[in-house]
């Protein structure tokens, strides 16, 4: 890691431990009236992986990273204004994550401007801090939008929330040299039982988005990020002039006992392959489904249809020995459908995760991973010369946020 970096790392653990000691991790600082606020935070997410390879020699294999390093300043102004600014140092590049300004002065709707994760999935929108799993599911991974720049208006209530956007894909327009995609998101929640270790969560998602002459590509990892190797993989789609995808969102919370569970799916209007080939309007689906327990009692916490921070009973260092949580997933992506060749994969994931005071996390999974058949477009897969592959992950994570 480059010596710049690894000086914003160093002030990143100093503020950590500054926090963790603190009422509160984030650092804060705010005028005398109270008219300006500014709050300093950030997430260290180191990671190793151990692959057992079946026939496909995986990219990237086995090795650690820093699978998040970032940083973001985030405050308030005259009430109704807000913003943040959130950068990831992790990787070989500074990457621009959270940019957004707001305004909060609208009884109906709170307005946002800038990037910004759109309303698009519950696992998605579930922070990386938050998440059960080390790795989303591949169907989140493939489907769910994630961070573009755009407007979007939200609001939440005790029981249900909404949220609606229009955004662009300054990627693709850079990338390819023509005018950037863009599309339109919303998302709607509802929890009839909402309450501290009680909650049932429903929700519905849908996208529509113009490629604008820019290519579409859809692929996943297998659930874990050492590995570049996609067995999943649309490879790149021309051509098209639309696409439509959306979920279905369930969740439930009892006590220390958890299930969650959503399906998703993506239509591509038209579009040729890379040979030049009609696509022949191919439409795409996967999704996952997974159940936890808090063997020490805690519960999972909701908050604004999403999953928020779990406060561990007791601490460790503290004469605690913090909360601990057990978890299994099934999960299925397929990209195999009219002349797409982009293969399917199911996997089964087992994990432990240990939450040793709130701010710090570790977690360990194992990933079994069933692709039948592999994607043409995974070069990796290709060479193996066979139709299927079986290899499993073994992965750890050290995580601490301020």
């Amino acid at each position: 890691m480059k010596p710049g970096k690894m000086k914003l790392l160093n002030v990143a653990i100093g503020l950590a431990l500054f926090g963790a000691s603190s009422a509160m991790a984030e650092v804060s600082f705010s005028s005398d009236d109270g008219k300006f606020s500014t709050t300093l935070g950030g997430r260290i997410q180191v990671d190793g992986a151990w692959y057992d390879e079946d026939n496909v020699d995986l990219d990237g294999e086995s090795g650690t990273e820093f699978r998040r390093a970032r940083l973001f300043v985030k405050g308030t102004m005259y009430d109704v204004w807000n913003y943040k600014a959130q950068y990831d140092f992790a990787g070989n590049g500074t990457e621009i994550k959270d940019a957004y300004i707001g305004y909060k002065g609208w009884d109906f709707a709170d307005l946002k401007i800038g990037q910004f994760k759109q309303p698009a999935g519950l696992e998605e929108l579930t922070s990386s801090k938050y998440i059960t799993f080390m790795e989303r599911a591949m169907a989140s991974s493939a489907f769910a939008t994630s961070r573009r720049i755009g407007a979007g208006l939200s609001n939440a209530y005790d029981h249900w929330t909404w949220a609606a956007s229009v955004y662009g894909n300054e990627e693709d327009g850079d990338d390819n040299g023509g005018d950037e995609s863009y599309g339109a998101g919303a998302r709607v929640t509802w929890a009839p039982w909402n309450e501290s270790g009680k909650v049932i969560h429903l929700g519905l998602w849908g996208a529509a988005e113009n490629p604008n002459d820019e290519d579409i590509r859809i692929r996943a990892r297998p659930e874990s990020h050492k590995t570049n190797t996609r067995f999943v993989n649309t490879g790149k789609l021309m051509d098209a002039d639309s696409i439509i995808k959306g979920g279905i969102e369930g969740a439930a919370v009892f006590g220390p006992f958890s299930v969650q569970g959503e399906y998703m799916a993506a239509e591509v209007d038209s579009g040729k392959l890379s040979s030049g080939m009609d696509a022949g309007d191919p439409s795409f689906d996967g999704g996952y489904i997974y159940g936890s327990w808090f063997i020490t009692g805690e519960s999972r916490k909701y908050k604004k249809g999403k999953f928020d921070r779990v406060t561990p009973n007791s601490t460790a260092g503290r004469g605690g020995i913090g909360a601990w949580e057990v978890a299994a997933r099934y999960s299925k992506l397929n990209l195999e459908d009219a002349k797409v060749d982009g293969g399917e994969a199911e996997n089964i994931t087992v994990g432990v995760n240990w939450y040793a005071t709130k701010y710090v996390r570790f977690m360990a999974n194992y990933v079994y991973v069933d692709a039948d058949p592999m994607s043409s477009e995974c070069s990796e897969c290709v060479a193996s010369g066979k139709d299927d592959d079986n290899p499993s992950v073994f992965q750890v994570r050290a995580q601490i946020d301020f």
